[in-house]
């Protein structure tokens, strides 16, 4: 230790002349270094020979210098139990930093099938680097597995053992008991210097991160460390990535889920954390939501605008996200709301954490892949829940920074409508003085790379034939499927040969597809099934050709194999699937708890172990012998004995169930419908997606859309989108009115029970302008000093310190609050959609008014005052000629009605606005 003294030389102190000898041998031991010399450097050297190693597969070389190999690992998917395999691909496209995208495979049910898909995957990866990390092939073959059944000779190999995975190198995390260990004092000097170099030159990326304090598990490498803590699964806050100061790397647990177990964590290099931008654009948006005609409402809009507000209210933080961040979802209900008010209140649950796990630049399939995966989890909730039964199509919109991610499932759809350089027509540019862009539309049917819609159909096609399903189903407006076979009733008015066809194509097990009744099937004999097959063979000899007679027929000859099959292999074991496929069909799908109860020998209400003991004693032995020669339905008898156990073993509280004539659905994928789902997979999650950029000064208009509003058409989207620009509101309600009078038809028919949603929003990102050259005119009228009261716009963009509005005021029969502001009361019978439909007539009778001319704006502000004092529910439409509310400052009227009329400029109209006293339209005059 060294002092000065009195600006002479430095004198040198022991440390038994400063500490005493017991503080000299604590010294001394802080110094000390308890690890062998050189066991660092071998760590490190280890970690690279690993790396390098990996830079070889399958006869493929990486060559990318400074860049880690794509890798996977196989992981347990929470649904299932299945496996997956999950990829890493690390890409560092110039000048950006190092980034890791995380490609996700398929669930299988064996971890040799998942190493497969990751095998598979690698190698495309390991192609992509020669095409300028070109990841649309990786998402192109992962969307082909998902389709891809593994045979068992393809399953042999390297590629399904162990060793084909975690080929890069990982560190094991170790708690530090000391700050450093050094030889010498001057050793313990240099460390500390060169660390403050470190934490000054190599600073984390993004917002909370924290120096790693002792007793912190952190990778075991040398360096100073950093670490960026999140909530898991428990709500507590643990390590998601750690800053190495000393390489400038990043590391993550190499675990995908949440959950931190420090004592097994295992670490490995990871991407450059994102830079989060906050980028200026403006968004407007508006939602309308429309009855059926008996009053039910199936339809739900959820916006949440402040997407990262949100996040960190709720513990799921998005510290590395663009902004704006926003959320957008239409559900629209099936059977009856319950599943779509379920859906709504939670896939933000779901979403939000998978977000906040995010830490690179994500890759516009991986967003995508987010958002799949948050739907697919809400699904699996939603089938344990007691909506069960019920279902819904969902529309979900995601805006992340300028990107916007829209992904449709079922009858919903989305649209994209883009201004182009065509004007609107003579009419608009002699109204305005100025010619209008013409929208144009395009619906998203799914066109990211690796799949389009053609694709998602033939998806849905294989599905439905592999688990036994109708071959007839087309989508058309009318059709339904149903978990059960046509009855017998429903196919009496049918001719003999169209019913066979019918039954066969819309069979629900083989027995069925072969026209055999429950005591038929049960009294069958070996060779059943062929004299079957012969006798509809004959029936349908004359009609050969025929689409659907041959998928008919091609169905019946697999049925009359399987079923003799069957019965040459155990008869008794065939007359136990016949009892389970026919109750099936006798309950229409959904076993009662009776039933099940009856059909297991237990009482209602057992719980599920008593239920199960009993399954295990009577199906057990019988089913696991003819799974050797007709898997698949042996497989469908498990399917319904464990719908028989989930009935049977419940307690007594009732679980909604459709009647019987609701029980058939006109979509092919949806959430819920566990009936359509258990046992046989009718339903499907295919989801239709695209990935949209919003360039700087340009504009997009995104509309969501439920079932009930599919009459509403592209042109007829153009037209409202240009001439309601700036107000989703009332573009909404003019669409859902086309869409409710499309739905009437005509005067003989009877209206469609059906409710309407509508979302529509408009996103505008601001050009990037070049600053202005100051001259210096503009200097001295900078310098000169000014008296005037500024009411419009402040610097910077905040709000004016004062406005003059007026406003037409819709009220409806349902609001209870007291208005001492109401000039009457609302006419008897007004919902709130009729009000919002009148304020829509007022609104397109003030856009028909000229503008850009010298006296316009006094005309519409006198025709806004003359149309106020017509229709107006508020007070102020007796205020002088104006009929205006005169001055307001913010604070002073409903929040909602601030925030609208404050964004306003002088001599605009706003969109249909709802605040606490109603609809209004506001008029800002200053």
């Amino acid at each position: 230790m060294s002092t000065r003294e009195g600006g002479g030389a430095w004198r040198t102190y022991t440390s038994k002349q400063v500490l005493g000898a017991k503080g000299a041998s604590q010294l001394v031991g802080m110094f000390k270094n308890p690890d062998p010399p050189g066991a660092k450097e071998k760590e490190v050297r280890e970690a690279e020979e690993k790396e390098a190693h990996a830079r070889h597969f399958a006869g493929l070389l990486w060559t990318v210098i400074g860049v880690p190999p794509p890798d996977f690992t196989v992981v347990a998917d929470s649904i299932g139990p299945s496996h997956r395999a999950c990829l890493s691909i690390y890409t560092q496209p110039q000048p950006h930093p190092l980034k890791e995208v995380r490609v996700l495979g398929p669930r299988r049910s064996t971890p040799e099938e998942a190493r497969k898909d990751g095998c598979d995957l690698k190698r495309v990866a390991f192609k992509c680097a020669e095409k300028n990390f070109n990841l649309q092939e990786v998402w192109r073959k992962c969307y082909q597995l998902e389709n891809k059944q593994w045979s068992l000779q393809e399953l042999a190999g390297e590629d399904v053992q162990e060793s084909a995975e975690n080929l890069l190198p990982e560190v094991q995390a170790a708690p530090r008991t000391k700050k450093d260990h050094c030889e010498t004092t001057a050793e313990w000097f240099q460390v500390n210097n060169r660390r403050r170099d470190y934490t000054e030159n190599f600073s984390p990326i993004g917002p909370s991160w924290a120096l790693a304090q002792l007793q912190t598990p952190v990778p075991k490498l040398p360096g100073v460390w950093y670490m960026h803590e999140r909530q898991n699964q428990e709500g507590k806050h643990v390590p998601f990535l750690f800053f190495n100061a000393e390489s400038g790397r990043y590391y993550r647990n190499r675990s995908s889920d949440v959950a931190y177990v420090p004592a097994k964590s295992r670490w490995l290099q990871t991407g450059f954390p994102h830079q989060a931008e906050d980028h200026s654009m403006k968004m407007s948006h508006g939602s309308v939501c429309l009855p059926t005609p008996s009053s039910r409402k199936d339809d739900l809009a959820v916006i949440l605008p402040e997407l990262a507000r949100t996040g960190s209210l709720l513990k799921q933080p998005l510290p590395f996200a663009d902004k704006p961040a926003a959320l957008f979802l239409l559900v629209d209900g099936l059977r009856n709301s319950s599943a779509s008010e379920w859906c709504a209140k939670r896939f933000h649950t779901h979403l939000l954490p998978r977000l906040s796990a995010l830490h690179s630049d994500p890759d516009d399939g991986e967003l995508v892949s987010v958002v799949k995966e948050a739907l697919t989890h809400l699904d699996h909730a939603l089938l344990e829940s007691p909506a069960r039964y019920a279902g819904c199509s969902i529309a979900v919109a995601l805006l992340m920074g300028t990107r916007l991610v829209v992904c449709t499932l079922g009858g919903c759809r989305a649209t994209i409508c883009t201004p182009s350089s065509e004007p609107v027509g003579p009419v608009a540019k002699k109204r305005t003085g100025a010619e209008l862009p013409k929208w144009s539309c395009r619906p998203v049917e799914g066109t990211l790379p690796g799949h389009t819609r053609i694709d998602i159909l033939q998806s849905q096609r294989r599905r439905r034939v592999e688990a036994y399903g109708p071959l007839d189903f087309d989508g058309r407006p009318g059709e339904q499927l149903r978990a059960c076979g046509p009855s017998e009733a429903a196919l009496s008015n049918l001719p003999e040969r169209d019913r066979a066809v019918q039954r066969a194509l819309r069979a629900a097990h083989p027995f069925s597809a072969l026209g055999l009744s429950r005591a038929e099937a049960l009294a069958a004999g070996p060779g059943a099934g062929q004299k079957a097959v012969e006798a509809i063979e004959t029936l349908l000899a004359p009609r050969r050709g025929e689409h659907q007679v041959e998928a008919a027929r091609s169905r019946v000859q697999a049925a009359g194999e399987a079923v003799d099959k069957m019965l040459t292999q155990d008869a008794f074991g065939a007359q136990q699937l016949v009892e389970l496929f026919y109750v099936l069909d006798e309950e229409e799908g959904i076993i009662s708890q009776q039933r099940a109860a009856a059909l297991l020998a237990v009482p209602p209400g057992c719980g599920e172990a008593v239920a199960s003991g009993a399954v295990h004693v009577r199906y057990q032995a019988v089913l696991s012998g003819l799974a050797a020669t007709c898997p698949a339905d042996a497989t469908r008898g498990w399917d319904i004995l464990r719908e028989a156990i989930d009935a049977a073993g419940r307690p007594s509280t009732p679980i909604w169930t459709p009647p019987a004539e609701s029980r058939g659905v006109e979509v092919s994928a949806a959430m819920g419908l566990r009936d359509l789902k258990r046992p046989r997979r009718l339903i499907g999650m295919e989801m239709a997606c695209d990935v949209f950029r919003i360039d700087p000064g340009n504009t997009l208009c995104l509309l969501l859309l439920t079932d009930g509003a599919n009459a509403v058409k592209t042109t007829e989207m153009a037209t409202a989108v240009a001439a309601n620009q700036g107000r989703p509101k009332a573009l909404a309600t003019q669409l859902a009115a086309v869409a409710s009078e499309a739905m009437q038809g005509a005067k003989d028919e009877e209206p469609k029970d059906v409710s309407v949603g509508i979302l529509a929003a408009y996103f505008s990102v601001k050009a990037v302008e070049d600053p202005p050259v100051e001259t210096e005119a503009d200097s001295k009228k900078r310098k000169a000093p000014s008296a005037e009261v500024v009411v419009g716009p402040q610097p910077g963009g905040g709000l004016p310190n004062r406005i003059r509005v007026s406003h037409i005021l819709m009220k409806w029969e349902s609001l209870s609050s007291h208005d001492p502001m109401a000039r009457r009361a609302a006419p008897k019978g007004r919902l709130q959609a009729d009000a919002e439909k009148e304020l829509l007539k007022l609104l397109q009778i003030l856009n028909e008014m000229p503008q850009n001319t010298p006296d316009a704006a006094k005309k519409l502000s006198a025709k806004f005052a003359e149309l106020a004092k017509a229709h107006s529910d508020c007070n102020s439409a007796n205020n002088g000629a104006l009929a205006d509310l005169g001055w307001i400052v913010p604070g002073q009227s409903d929040k909602d009605f601030e925030a609208a009329a404050f964004d306003l400029a002088v001599g605009a109209i706003s969109d249909i606005v709802i605040s606490q006293r109603g609809a209004h339209l506001v008029h800002r005059l200053a």
